[in-house]
């Protein structure tokens, strides 16, 4: 099952509005064990539809996606422009109008004149509900391809394609793609790629992409041969065992919740560079509560001493960014909370405040429990952003590795 997207929308290619909608529909499409071959984005206008639809008509896919365009003001001409593209004669549809009037006037609308257009019916397509707003979507065949095309507005897009579209696409799909999916932390991309290229060099039935970001890089393994993508996710496990901590799409605070939760344990966190971060990370997991026992964010010196109790000689002999200080961190921050584990950050975040003893990046890590005292040494780079991220992440994944 091949599909293409389509996008409509000048917002989309001024950069006013972050295309997600093209994004989202791939990663479902791809759980679903469809293929997407294209992704289109294009302007608000008669022609460029019309051509692009040419286009696609013409390729090799079974289904196009399209969203945008079908709302009520003047750039919003997609209706318009596929009715015309297939001949189809408009109607009104009077019950529509009224399930429409009722609804809005329910919220405290009265819906004006030009929000008639949404009552408007083909006479050779079909209409696909809405049950969340007043666009609905269209639905039309022509070369032994479908053209579904759905709202714009994310919320509306999505629940149309949960409820209706993806159904429509599951009957038609004969081989479906099975797709494995492995989330690591820790290396980058070309070091992976480095350390397992050879598991696919002789491998023709699988395809393996590499998604690198900023918490790390998925693997992913895709084919219709799901033996051979069982066998293979094996054998990358034990290979990258370090560094993997999901065969899946879970984050590792989800994760690292459940792991704590399973094992009755429970974490507090003393944060600097990372100002709060891993302690929100933490917190946006349901169940947190019962695990996380709190944290602390002790970006001076002055909060180190006051609040967690640090020997001022070790900030003094050593420096706030130090293994030292990390240690003692960690360790007082399990105590004034009394819980099971505690973990602390200290580190130059950036883009300044770096010397050439500790430089931009520079980080260190201090864990404690009940049998470890440790601390690690990371060295990121100069974005402070993406160092604050990878902070946090190199945190999760130590306390997963230490109690998994």
């Amino acid at each position: 099952m091949r599909v293409s997207i389509l996008t409509i929308g000048n917002e989309l290619l001024s950069g006013k509005t972050i295309n997600t909608n093209a994004s989202w529909i791939s990663k479902k499409l791809s759980l679903t064990g469809v293929s997407v071959v294209s992704h289109l984005t294009i302007p608000d206008d008669k022609n460029r539809i019309t051509d692009t639809l040419n286009l696609l008509f013409s390729s090799d896919i079974d289904f196009i996606i399209c969203t945008g365009g079908l709302g009520v003001t003047d750039d919003d001409i997609t209706r318009a422009v596929i009715f015309d593209y297939f001949g189809s004669k408009e109607a009104f549809d009077k019950d529509y109008w009224e399930v429409l009037c009722k609804r809005f006037s329910k919220l405290g609308y009265s819906l004006p004149d030009s929000s008639k257009s949404q009552a408007v019916s083909p006479n050779n397509g079909i209409l696909l509900p809405n049950e969340i707003g007043s666009a609905r979507g269209l639905m039309y065949e022509r070369n032994k391809i479908i053209l579904i095309v759905l709202p714009g507005v994310p919320s509306e897009m999505k629940s149309m394609l949960n409820n209706t579209v993806l159904p429509i696409i599951e009957k038609k799909i004969k081989l479906k793609i099975s797709s494995i999916n492995i989330r690591t932390t820790g290396l980058p991309e070309s070091v992976i790629y480095e350390n397992i290229r050879n598991y696919f060099q002789e491998e023709d039935s699988v395809n393996v992409g590499y998604y690198p970001s900023v918490y790390g890089v998925d693997i992913r393994l895709s084919g219709y041969d799901v033996k051979k993508l069982e066998e293979l996710k094996i054998s990358l496990n034990k290979h990258l065992k370090k560094y993997i901590y999901d065969n899946g799409y879970k984050n590792i605070e989800n994760i690292v919740i459940d792991n704590l939760n399973k094992e009755n344990l429970t974490l507090s966190t003393a944060e600097s560079c990372t100002g709060g971060l891993i302690g929100h990370r933490l917190t946006q997991v349901s169940g947190s509560s019962a695990v996380y026992a709190g944290g602390v964010i002790s970006y001076s010196n002055e909060s180190k001493i006051d609040q967690l109790n640090v020997d001022p000689d070790n900030i003094k002999n050593f420096g706030a960014v130090s293994e030292e200080v990390a240690i003692e961190m960690a360790q007082n921050v399990k105590e004034k909370f009394n819980s099971s584990i505690g973990v602390s950050v200290t580190g130059i975040a950036g883009p300044d405040g770096g010397s050439e003893a500790k430089p931009v990046g520079l980080v260190y890590v201090g864990y404690c429990d009940e049998k470890l005292s440790f601390v690690q040494k990371f060295n990121f780079s100069s974005n402070r952003e993406a160092n604050k991220i990878r902070t946090s992440q190199a945190v999760l994944k130590l306390i997963l590795s230490n109690n998994n």
